[in-house]
């Protein structure tokens, strides 16, 4: 319903305001993909982070169908991956908005390239969630949690509520990465 809102509102909107408002709009389809999933399997307490980053990243390659993206988006999730539904939640988020950056910055001109959302559990009960694009790169100036675009202001903050930590990387691209605790790290 929210999002079916912020799109009848984006319709005669300026611009740069459906362009926040359709941003808004994909924190909200990430928000309740994550709360589908939790109904599909009818288990509240953690969700397929795996499972969730496939469907997510279908998403974001449905919205862009029509537009002629000039980017293709890969994901390489594979097997199961828990988290609990506090971690899941900011975790989705963030993808979300590293994504869209990279959709938004990445490929100016129409430049060409990719996008790869990756997945892969470590020895010690904890996961590394990717995001990275073979883009023009982040440039030195934009520093996460400092600089005024709203998605740079929450990619801290977001780790931060996963209980994760974050690094990124600007060499060939940019590439984001967050080392969080799965849910059976969480447990034990």
């Amino acid at each position: 319903v929210i999002s079916s809102l912020l799109n009848l509102q984006a319709r005669g909107a300026e611009p740069g305001v459906a362009g926040a408002l359709a941003e808004s709009q994909g924190r909200v389809k990430a928000m309740a993909l994550i709360h589908q999933l939790l109904y599909e399997r009818n288990d509240f307490s953690q969700v397929d982070l795996s499972a969730y980053l496939r469907r997510l990243c279908a998403l974001f390659q449905e919205g862009y169908r029509g537009n002629r993206a000039n980017f293709a988006l890969r994901v390489d999730a594979p097997g199961e991956i828990f988290l609990s539904l506090q971690s899941a939640v900011p975790c989705g988020l963030l993808v979300n908005e590293l994504v869209t950056n990279a959709v938004k910055h990445a490929f100016p001109e129409q430049r060409a390239g990719h996008i790869d959302v990756g997945l892969v559990a470590t020895d010690d009960g904890h996961c590394v969630i990717s995001v990275a694009d073979d883009g023009i790169g982040l440039p030195a100036d934009v520093i996460p949690g400092v600089s005024s675009s709203l998605g740079m202001q929450l990619i801290p903050l977001l780790a931060e509520q996963a209980n994760g930590e974050w690094t990124v990387h600007r060499e060939h691209g940019t590439r984001f990465e967050l080392h969080i605790a799965t849910a059976a790290a969480e447990g034990a």
